[in-house]
């Protein structure tokens, strides 16, 4: 089995307690949480996935040397924090740090007040290159929640930056993820060799429910994978680009191999068949 032709990655839906003033947003860095990603590290140094995403507002900076130590030889998308009043994903990469300061906000945060919208051709144009990482000779980007919404779309239909382009992996705090979604059928609609990874949380913000989780995987996948993920109990939709769904309301995490999509045959009789996703996991954290 070529697994160098594959991309190993993992989501960890955490269960988050989330609260704001004026300035800023912040993650109540409860026993629970804490425990949640003491978990997740092992299970880091477990499966040692290429990629590996925690939600938006999940970074915790006491974790800076552990972050650094299982980012060695892979991506580790360590969540975002408000620095300055900006909400900064934090990216760690061979164990170099990355902080890329969100360019988008939803009307919900303190941070609305201080950016400017700038249209998605300025984005690309000016800060994209912010958010590209290179894994296995493929490109990825990472964006954090708006930036997705705004701009996966042109990024996914732009000729020049689909070279080479293997997923767009994004980061989200969200109490409405089928809006995302829907956006996301709408990228793969045009682009059916490109994977989207969307990593929620489930959280309560100023201790009312709101990130509803629902993190979801999209991108080529034949149609005997799907019926193999429904059978092992793993929500699988109708969509021909949807690959999988998190669908409880409790910490989950979910770990995979996706094939480069140039490999990907649709038709299990052909000598070139590659199973398309490979050693799927998901559990409860």
């Amino acid at each position: 089995m070529r697994m160098n032709n594959y991309l190993s990655v993992c989501m960890f839906q955490l269960k988050l307690e989330l609260d704001c003033n004026s300035e800023e947003e912040f993650l109540i860095e409860t026993a629970d949480a804490l425990k949640q990603l003491e978990e997740c590290f092992g299970i880091l140094a477990k499966y040692q996935p290429d990629v590996a995403m925690f939600p938006e507002m999940a970074y915790i900076e006491r974790f800076d040397e552990t972050y650094q130590k299982l980012s060695m030889e892979r991506i580790i998308v360590a969540g975002s924090y408000y620095k300055d009043g900006i909400n900064t994903t934090v990216i760690f990469e061979d164990g170099v740090k990355h902080e890329i300061p969100k360019c988008y906000a939803s009307g919900a945060e303190p941070m609305a007040r201080k950016i400017t919208f700038v249209s998605p051709e300025e984005f690309i144009k000016t800060h994209l290159t912010d958010h590209e990482f290179w894994v296995k000779g493929k490109k990825i980007y990472i964006l954090n929640c708006m930036e997705y919404y705004h701009a996966a779309y042109y990024i996914a239909r732009n000729p020049e930056l689909k070279d080479k382009l293997f997923g767009i992996f994004a980061i989200c705090s969200n109490s409405n993820t089928r809006v995302f979604e829907e956006e996301t059928l709408c990228i793969h609609n045009h682009n059916e060799n490109l994977y989207t990874f969307v990593l929620n949380c489930v959280s309560t913000y100023q201790n009312a429910d709101y990130g509803d989780g629902r993190s979801y995987i999209y991108g080529p996948i034949s149609i005997h994978e799907k019926d193999w993920l429904r059978m092992e109990g793993i929500e699988c939709k109708k969509s021909v680009c949807h690959i999988l769904s998190l669908t409880t309301s409790n910490a989950e995490f979910v770990y995979g191999k996706f094939v480069f999509p140039e490999y990907l045959s649709r038709f299990g009789r052909s000598d070139s068949y590659l199973n398309n996703p490979r050693d799927v996991i998901v559990q409860d954290l």
